[in-house]
């Protein structure tokens, strides 16, 4: 009997390897190469490792150190390797949601392939669904905290079987880890409690159990003494405000974080907030998704009623917290609710297939009904399978290299000794990772990086740029935001390299500013543009365009100047195509014409020039491809010439060459 349960057990991990094989796969195929906006904080937490830095609240020590680890890799740059340790941990809580589900299953509940096909349905559904494949791409704290939710869930279970206090002491060394990779998992204790007593009480009786959980939970939240260690490597003024270097500091750092976010709602906006938690679920696991997870729940409680306790308890309280939470990227934080309903999908599959047995032994048809069981098996398995492809093509970042590109051609285009202004804190190791990683050009000076209250004086004598419209960095609000001094009043911002906007998302413009007290030459009385266009675009006329260069190496940059005639000031909207692709959506005169018009006068009176570099993307194909300018409301597009791109060298030796 021993023999079977061990050969039992083996083919449950060969499976449970298997499916995160599968998913990782998946997941590698669709990373994300390196910084990328996916995540409001990912570019800081690819850094944060590197530099061993204290991250934002609440601190993230285990992610931290376990990020380090994987900077040691010997490919790709800094943060793909932070990225591909989001995969790894992703994969390892697929495989985590096969484990957990068999070893909660008992043999009498259902046939061993239908407890493998439930479980094995449930663990790729979950691994597929939108969200949790969008977090094992990017460099976030989301897929480790499920690894350690299931590191921790099996050492409880094992604990359960065995009752020994050894066991009990790496769950709860295990469980006071986790809270390193999201304070959160604080919430689970109440159920962990319950399911303890429920398994046996008689261990409260015992002072050596005592000693073991106390020890083991102990030992794993000191990695919290890190962060008044690491509070000198903070760079944000809102931060340093709050170090952790007193225990009230402490406190505010990681269970006092953020109180503006939490219990944010009224009483009476709670079944409105239940209505958007259940759109999130219903959007990760479809209808059928939902159905099997709610028969899955009074599966559960029939069948397994102390692990519905535990299971059920961890759920209510993480998407209780959560539902009142106020927070733009609110999907990421039900992740371990998710996670726990994909186990409940997998109690559901198995009662549906439970019954699919019953009604194929009601027909007696013998070997007839034995074919069709494992073809049911089969379909569960397909099924499983379907999100890879439903939510393959969404869930892509293999081709998000914008960032990378931009800022490559930012440290080429700076000039010796100049300053560059970027977001700060949180928001602007868009800029920082390049210097903290690699030390890339440290004769450009970063105000926001080595001082927390930059002034407009520590800036004099130097060529000042920003990748920050001026109107978000005079204002003293949000989360790092600049104080006002930096920028004098009437300074005026001339887009000198725009950045492909490809999948980074409207909330970043890649777009590098050059500050000057004097007046951009924005209208010129005359042109004599290289190749004259003369399109009639209503109010607008396109006079001509200068290209640079014939041929421009992926992920380089094409010098453009545009020239217009605008008949009546008004706001246009340009988009610039390369083939198909869109590289740029702009205001005509980026947004500079009224404040021109008011200040210097001529707009509609001369010609407009709009000159700038524009970054070719990495991923564009070697070959001749169209320039092409839509000007939306009036529907034209109108093509402005050729280029032949040229791909000379591998994008991610092109970013390290740069880098150092």
């Amino acid at each position: 009997m021993d023999e079977m349960l061990n050969r039992l057990k083996r083919t449950d991990l060969f499976i449970g390897l298997a499916l995160a094989v599968i998913a990782l796969l998946a997941y590698l195929a669709t990373l994300t190469p390196s910084l990328s906006y996916q995540s409001p904080d990912g570019n800081e937490l690819a850094t944060i490792p590197y530099v061993l830095g204290l991250a934002h609240m609440p601190g993230y020590p285990l992610y931290t150190w376990l990020g380090k680890l994987f900077t040691f890799l010997p490919f790709g740059d800094i943060a793909h390797r932070v990225n591909l340790m989001s995969a790894v941990c992703a994969a390892f809580g697929v495989a985590g949601i096969y484990l957990i589900t068999t070893m909660i299953l008992h043999p009498r509940l259902a046939s061993l392939s239908a407890r493998r096909a439930g479980a094995a349905f449930a663990a790729l559904i979950f691994a597929f669904s939108p969200t949790f494949w969008s977090q094992a791409l990017i460099a976030e704290v989301y897929t480790a905290n499920i690894a350690m939710i299931v590191m921790s869930l099996l050492m409880l279970l094992r604990w359960e079987i065995t009752r020994r206090d050894r066991d009990f002491f790496l769950f709860a060394l295990i469980y006071g880890l986790s809270l390193g990779t999201h304070i959160s998992n604080l919430g689970f204790a109440p159920a962990i409690g319950l399911f303890v007593l429920l398994t046996d009480r008689s261990v409260l009786k015992r002072p050596s159990w005592w000693i073991a959980a106390a020890a083991g939970f102990s030992i794993g939240a000191a990695q919290y003494l890190w962060l008044p260690l690491r509070a000198k490597t903070l760079i944000d003024q809102r931060l340093i405000g709050n170090a952790p270097l007193t225990l009230k500091g402490l406190y505010n750092y990681t269970l006092g974080a953020f109180p503006q976010l939490k219990f944010a709602f009224e009483m009476s906006e709670l079944p409105d907030r239940v209505v958007v938690y259940i759109y999130l679920l219903w959007d990760q696991f479809s209808l059928i998704g939902v159905l099997l997870g709610i028969i899955g729940l009074f599966s559960l409680l029939y069948r397994r009623t102390r692990h519905y306790y535990l299971l059920m308890g961890m759920y209510l309280v993480h998407t209780w917290f959560f539902i009142q939470y106020r927070a733009f990227d609110l999907e990421v934080f039900f992740i371990p609710a998710h996670f726990l309903w994909a186990i409940f999908i997998a109690f559901g599959m198995v009662e549906l297939m439970r019954a699919i047995k019953t009604w194929l032994q009601q027909l007696n048809a013998g070997q007839i009904a034995t074919v069709a069981r494992w073809a049911v098996v089969g379909v569960v398995i397909a099924m499983g399978l379907y999100p890879l492809m439903k939510n393959d093509a969404s869930s892509d970042r293999s081709n998000d290299v914008n960032t990378n590109d931009f800022y490559a051609n930012v440290w080429t285009y700076l000039p010796e000794n100049s300053t560059l202004l970027s977001r700060t804190g949180v928001m602007g190791y868009d800029a920082f990772y390049w210097q903290l990683a690699y030390d890339t050009r440290p004769d450009v000076v970063l105000p926001s990086l080595p001082t927390h209250n930059p002034s407009y004086s520590d800036l004099q004598g130097r060529e000042l740029f920003s990748t920050t419209p001026l109107n978000g960095v005079n204002q003293n609000r949000g989360l790092g935001a600049l104080t006002k001094d930096v920028i004098p009043a009437g300074t005026w911002q001339t887009p000198v390299l725009v950045g492909s906007q490809g999948l980074i998302g409207s909330r970043n413009r890649l777009v590098l500013y050059r500050l000057s007290r004097q007046a951009p030459a924005l209208v010129v009385d005359e042109a004599q543009p290289d190749l004259e266009i003369h399109a009639d675009l209503g109010n607008l006329t396109l006079l001509g365009v200068d290209i640079s260069d014939k041929a421009v190496e992926s992920g380089g940059c094409l010098h453009l100047i545009l020239y217009w005639d605008l008949q009546r000031l008004e706001p246009i909207t340009l988009t610039t195509f390369i083939g198909e692709q869109t590289l740029e959506t702009r205001e005509l005169g980026f947004g500079n014409l009224k404040r021109y018009n008011a200040e210097v006068g001529r707009v509609t009176n001369g010609v407009i020039v709009e000159d700038y570099w524009l970054v070719i993307p990495s991923t564009i194909q070697p070959g001749s491809h169209g320039i092409n300018i839509h000007i939306q409301g009036v529907g034209e597009t109108v093509e402005i010439g050729g280029i032949e791109v040229i791909n000379e060298e591998e994008t991610m030796e092109r970013w390290l060459r740069i880098a150092n």
